[in-house]
């Protein structure tokens, strides 16, 4: 497979994409190409594994986001650090508008990267899907969290009110992401129901 290099405008806001090239510079050693740049976004490519680094627009939050060029995963830094290297979760919070605080956060997450990330930089598929089995547990609850946590905020202000029939109903509705705490509530509300 032969990747171009496909480059963008400029140096980017605060020398972004010059800071990304410098502290990413390991992944140009180990066959990465750099496949896309703009003033707040980096996207390193090798045969099957991506690598995108990124400076938010508005938030200016720093980012990374690894994943199989031909698959459809892609983990965040957060995942990243949170499956591997839960020590250097605090790097995933990155938010700067100063250029040598930049180049800090850069660095730090490129040098985090290359020293705990190699099997996946490799493309190992198993290392790949032991990330997967480590983040998908998170990835659920945040799916279910979404889904359904507008109906468990109803179903525990019915709950505290006193309004058991109402609280019930809701509960059942979003069985699938209710927490041990508001499975138990169900169960009660289900066996006094019943009597």
């Amino acid at each position: 497979m032969t990747l171009s290099v496909i480059s963008g405008g400029g140096a980017g806001r605060l020398g972004f994409v010059n800071l990304v090239l410098r502290a990413f510079a390991f992944l140009l050693r180990l066959g990465f190409v750099v496949a896309r740049r703009d003033g707040t976004f980096v996207r390193f490519e090798k045969e099957n594994v991506f690598v995108n680094v990124y400076h938010g627009r508005s938030s200016y939050q720093v980012g990374l986001e690894l994943g199989r060029v031909h698959e459809s995963d892609i983990y965040s830094l957060h995942e990243l650090l949170s499956a591997m290297t839960p020590a250097d979760i605090e790097q995933a919070r990155c938010q700067t508008t100063d250029p040598e605080m930049l180049e800090r956060c850069l660095s730090s997450i490129a040098a985090t990267i290359e020293q705990r990330c190699g099997h996946l930089l490799t493309g190992d598929v198993n290392a790949f899907e032991k990330l997967d089995a480590a983040v998908a547990p998170r990835r659920r609850a945040a799916t279910l969290q979404a889904q359904f946590g507008a109906v468990i905020d109803r179903a525990d202000k019915a709950w505290e009110a006193k309004e058991f029939s109402k609280a019930a109903a809701l509960y059942e509705k979003s069985e699938p992401g209710l927490d041990e705490t508001r499975m138990r509530r169900l169960e009660y509300l289900r066996k006094h129901e019943r009597e």
